[in-house]
Order: C-alpha cells, then sequence, then structure tokens
C-alpha cells in the first residue's frame, strides 16, 4: 500500500472538503482517505506510484485554481437542548434496525423506520397545506431529459447509467451459460448503450412533465414527490450520511419569480419552527452544488452568492460536524428556458424546489435526541 500526504494547512474547511470528495474519482487504485489536522493521506494500491501522485497533484491544483471562497450567509442557527453523543450508527446495525449491505447501501425498519414515516408524513402535511398535487415518478429518466439541462456534463460521476443486454440471441445465450462462472461479460460486448439513467433527483421529471406547455402565471404550480435516488458518490459514502441509494421527498415550485422565492421562504419557515420545537442544533446557510471541478466553480459562486442554495443543517454530536438534511433552490429561469416552459402572458416562468433526503433527516435527528428522545414523536405517529 502506498499513500500520499497532502498538506491542508492553508486551506479553508470548504477547500478541504472538495478535495476529498473528488479524489477517490482520480483511480480506482486509491482505496482511502484520512484526515489529519492540517493534512490529508490518501492510501492507493499501484505499482506506479509516482504516476498516480501526479495525478493527484493535478487534480489538487485544478481544484485549488477554480476555487473562489464565498463566506456562507447563515440566516438560522439554533443550539439544540439535547444531550446524545453516541455513535447512532453503530447502535443502529446493532439493534437490527438499520441493515448494511454494501458501502452506500442500506436497508432499515422496525423503529427507524417508523421514524422515517414521522417525517415523511409531517412533511406530506407541509405539501397538502400548500395545495399540493402528488406525483409519483419513475426511478428511470432518459439521458437526452438531462442533457437538456446539461446535468450530465454538470454531475457527470454521480450518474449511475441504466442498460439491458443486446437484441442478439447468440449473445444472450453466451451471457446465460457464462454469467454463472462469474467470467467478465458485463462489457459493451454484451450490454446495449444505455439511453437511460437512475435518478438523481426528482425535480427534472417535473420539469420534463410541463416540456413545451404554455401555463397560466396566475395558476401557479407545486408538485410534491418521494421517490429513490441513487448518486455514486465512491469512497464518500459513508453510513447513512451518504448513500448510493436513498429517497427524497421534494416540492417543486413553478410561477412567477416572487410566487417561488415565497414558497421558498415559507419553506424554510416550517423547517425553522420544526428546528425550535425539537430543540435540534442546526442552522440553514447559502450552499452550492459539487460541480464537476473547475469547468462549473463559478456557477457555484454565484449559487453562493446570489442566495440560490440555502441547506438546512444537522449537527452530528458523535462526529462533530453538520449534515445536510434538506435544500431550499431557486433556479430563476433555468429550467423553464431549457425546457420551453412558458406563461401566456408572455412574462418569466421561474422553478425552484425544496428537497429533503430522507434517510439524512431521520437519522441526523436521531444522532441528537438519541433512542431515547423518539418515543414522544413515535406515540403520536
Amino acid at each position: 500500500m502506498n499513500c500520499v500526504r497532502i498538506n491542508t494547512s492553508a486551506c479553508t474547511n470548504e477547500l478541504v472538503n472538495s478535495i476529498k470528495y473528488w479524489i477517490p474519482f482520480i483511480s480506482s487504485d486509491i482505496i482511502d482517505i484520512k484526515t489529519g489536522e492540517d493534512y490529508l493521506d490518501v492510501y492507493f494500491n499501484n505499482d506506479s506510484a509516482p504516476e498516480l501522485t501526479l495525478k493527484i497533484e493535478g487534480v489538487i491544483k485544478e481544484i485549488k485554481s477554480s476555487y473562489q471562497e464565498e463566506k456562507a450567509n447563515v440566516i438560522f442557527e439554533s443550539e439544540g437542548i439535547h444531550e446524545n453523543k453516541c455513535n447512532i450508527y453503530e447502535e443502529l446495525l446493532e439493534r437490527g434496525w438499520v441493515v448494511q449491505y454494501d458501502n452506500g447501501l442500506i436497508g432499515y425498519g422496525n423503529e427507524f423506520l417508523s421514524l422515517y414515516n414521522y417525517f415523511n408524513n409531517m412533511l406530506l402535511e407541509w405539501g397538502s397545506n400548500q395545495n399540493a398535487q402528488q406525483f409519483v415518478y419513475p426511478d428511470l429518466i432518459d439521458i437526452d431529459t438531462l442533457n437538456k439541462c446539461n446535468y450530465l456534463s454538470q454531475f457527470p460521476t454521480q450518474v449511475l447509467f441504466a442498460s439491458h443486454l443486446q437484441h442478439n440471441m447468440d449473445k444472450i445465450r453466451s451471457f446465460s451459460k457464462i454469467i454463472s462462472d462469474r467470467k467478465d461479460c458485463l462489457s459493451d460486448q454484451y450490454l446495449e448503450s444505455p439511453e437511460y439513467v437512475n435518478k438523481t433527483a426528482v425535480c427534472i421529471h417535473v420539469y420534463k412533465q410541463f416540456e413545451n406547455k404554455t401555463l397560466n402565471i396566475s395558476e401557479p404550480i407545486i408538485i410534491n414527490s418521494l421517490g429513490k435516488c441513487k448518486r455514486y458518490e465512491s469512497l464518500n459514502h459513508n453510513s447513512m450520511e451518504r448513500l448510493l441509494d436513498f429517497s427524497m421527498r421534494e416540492f417543486v415550485f413553478i410561477g412567477s419569480e416572487d410566487f417561488v422565492l415565497n414558497k421558498r421562504d415559507e419553506f424554510i419557515e416550517l423547517a425553522k419552527s420544526f428546528v425550535i420545537q425539537a430543540g435540534l442544533k442546526a442552522n440553514i446557510k447559502t450552499s452550492n452544488d459539487p460541480f464537476f471541478l473547475n469547468q462549473y466553480g463559478g456557477k457555484a459562486v454565484l449559487q453562493k452568492k446570489f442566495k440560490l442554495k440555502y441547506e438546512l443543517n444537522f449537527y452530528l454530536p458523535y462526529a462533530g460536524k453538520e449534515l445536510a438534511v434538506g435544500s431550499f433552490n431557486f433556479h430563476g429561469s433555468y429550467f423553464s428556458d431549457a425546457f420551453n416552459i412558458k406563461s401566456l402572458d408572455k412574462t418569466n416562468i421561474c422553478t425552484g424546489c425544496v428537497a429533503f433526503g430522507m434517510e439524512r433527516f431521520a437519522y441526523g435527528f436521531l444522532s441528537q435526541v438519541g433512542f431515547e428522545g423518539i418515543k414522544p414523536y413515535l406515540a403520536n405517529r
């Protein structure tokens, strides 16, 4: 095993997190990253250590060159009242409430599922009070749709492609015969070029739903949907903090700029009220998406600078860090332009969304209140 130590003493926490996030995508030989006070140790299996070291140094240089610090604007902060500090994930596994199948792949039941359902019902009530329309969307979305809004170029590493065997009976017979022997047949020799990917968010299905439509801006739209999402994030998958396969409840707003911003603000207020009532240590502050390296670095800065994205963060006492459990986003006319959604009176159609990672939400909550603290919530379900 080889190791490269990266000096991070001159880096902000945000820059360190960005470097740590992207390093695993450099090579499949990278097997672990450990964080020190002012360094990162990158471990890898490779006979040509100098070559991989150069690649790591090159990517770090690329990240640093595109990095522009834009201090987060904190609009809400709560200190919390709970004192639980145990490692909730280990306890969940021991109790059998959570089953880990692979890194980023889990199952869950018992009281954790009850807690998940409690919060899901709470969010359903938020949507019902807003007269939101409920929809269910496919887990798959076609690549052409994602290309219309540049999703694949902005987040290429996250995507899990969906394919099937080629329409060739000889190849299907061959595949059926050799796959049980674990021979290498999961390649383009047998698989068709993918037309679909597993969805990484719920909202893009909504924009596709209204593609080429002309809407009455005086009758704005709110869609509420729960869906399974998949995001591949390599070594960054970690307990229930960052899953490969997870559930997202999302509220999507389509209408005038004022309508979308007002609805976003209303959901921010709902989140604040919940945090205060539950006595959680949490905050809401500006953030940005993990756009692909320096190609979209400027867009990440704009998200923070113009307050296009806020995140709800729950504190994880056992880890001494924050976990983003929800986001409040304003897109302007980006998606309405991409999908040709127009208004009857020729004014701009804007969109926005509010999204909650359901497993994260329940996990972050449980991390603070502890197992005894969830009993009142389950009693009222």
